[in-house]
């Protein structure tokens, strides 16, 4: 038997160790918050979305899609929005959706530990920001310590009053504020050392001082026209070990009730890209511990079997010269056969697929629904300083050239791409 027979043999048999060997290793949880829909680990929705999707009588489905998106729907019937992110960093565009969406009616529930500025004013209200260290979760759930609670305040006439209790850094962010703008939910008890701002909230003295309590929210709800915005300070329980964290499930229902009989959307628009990576083909050969070192050991196995056995065949490597940049050349190419062609309307053609998609990127403008005209072209006029009638004008007239095929002149060919490098241009 050859030698290279011999490797190729060890390299197996290695393999198949290692990964018996990693197979019955204790698995490893991964504690980083994604608030992915793929991702089972305990801070991802993998679980929490199958749940949910089984639970919720009136219906649970899932969006990518931001508040703007989601106000310019045109929907006959109220929904639930649900958003969760860790950092909930909202534009004032997105802001202003949300608002209309519950004038409308509808309920918004942003689940965040930091809420943007331009909310915050509109509504009110302030917030203390924890920084999350799945280091210091794993430390103090090993030290046996007590947990926080979370006192069930709201809606006495459906639910009862209950306490839940948490790990601290699942629940250390709280609302606070001198006239908080809605009714609360539920409420967390901090001792005066931990409470970090002087504004009046409800208090409860013992014995000294020093274990006088003050409550502060941690959710609650603001009416806003027809519907509500619900805000949440707890974003880590909206996650497979928040929904499997003992009987803490009720107090994520109860939150949920809030809704309505409202079906729930819950959109990952606004989850940062850690949970967008879980989509990869990779991710479950990545996701679990014995496969990820099967994957990395047969990627080095190929490696040094592709060394080794280029010691002897490697053939003599001939000079290459540097490839030419034929850029230049292709692009004259190109505008030759256009100029033989004389095909002056599939240039109009592919300039406007790129201005209908930089309208669409800078101020979120469907130039290509004919429907939607009137407001598109004011929508333009006002981010350009332009005429709404001019640019209606221009629109309605290049439409046949790039949708009926209309032969067109090389002067006309070069006014339309003009207008439309104008246009762009005073975005």
């Amino acid at each position: 038997m050859k030698g290279s027979h011999w490797f190729i043999i060890f390299i197996v048999a290695f393999l198949v160790i290692m990964f018996a060997v990693e197979y019955h290793l204790p698995k490893k949880f991964v504690w980083t918050p994604t608030f992915g829909h793929y991702d089972d680990q305990p801070f991802g929705c993998a679980v929490f979305d199958s749940l949910l999707s089984a639970s919720l009588p009136n219906g649970y489905t899932l969006s990518k899609k931001t508040f703007y998106q989601l106000e310019e729907e045109d929907t006959l019937h109220s929904r639930g929005i649900l958003a969760v992110a860790h950092d909930m960093a909202l534009t004032d565009i997105d802001v202003k959706s949300l608002l209309k969406m519950a004038e409308r009616g509808n309920k918004v529930m942003l689940a965040s530990t930091m809420f943007s500025r331009y909310l915050k004013d509109t509504l009110n209200f302030e917030s203390y920001r924890f920084y999350f260290s799945p280091l210091a979760l794993k430390k103090y759930a090993t030290s046996l310590l007590a947990k926080d609670s979370l006192c069930w305040v709201g809606d006495s006439a459906v639910y009862s009053p209950r306490t839940f209790y948490f790990y601290p850094q699942l629940c250390s962010s709280y609302f606070w504020g001198d006239s908080l703008p809605g009714k609360e939910l539920a409420r967390k008890a901090l001792h005066v050392n931990e409470y970090r701002y002087e504004v009046e909230v409800d208090s409860v003295s013992t014995e000294s001082e020093q274990d006088t309590l003050r409550y502060v929210p941690v959710a609650m709800t603001c009416p806003v026209g027809k519907g509500e915005v619900i805000l949440v300070s707890t974003p880590l329980i909206f996650t497979n070990y928040g929904i499997l964290d003992g009987n803490n499930s009720a107090y994520i229902f109860r939150l949920l009730s809030q809704m309505g009989e409202f079906p729930v959307v819950r959109t990952e628009g606004y989850v940062k890209e850690t949970a967008e990576t879980q989509q990869s083909p990779f991710r479950y050969l990545l996701s679990r511990q014995p496969l990820r070192w099967a994957l990395y050991l047969t990627m080095i196995a190929i490696l040094l079997f592709m060394i080794f056995t280029a010691r002897r065949r490697q053939r003599v490597i001939p000079v290459i010269r540097e490839p030419e940049n034929k850029s230049l050349e292709f692009t004259e190419l190109i505008g030759t056969l256009y100029y033989q062609k004389k095909d002056h309307a599939d240039l109009v053609h592919k300039k406007f697929i790129y201005f209908a998609e930089e309208l669409r990127r800078e101020i979120q403008v469907d130039i290509e629904e004919v429907a939607d005209d009137e407001r598109s072209f004011r929508r333009i006029a006002q981010k350009t300083g332009m005429d709404a009638e001019e640019i209606g004008t221009f629109v309605r007239e290049v439409r046949p050239v790039i949708y009926g095929g209309r032969v067109i002149s090389a002067e006309q060919m070069k006014l339309y791409i003009d207008k439309m490098s104008e246009i762009i241009k005073h975005i």
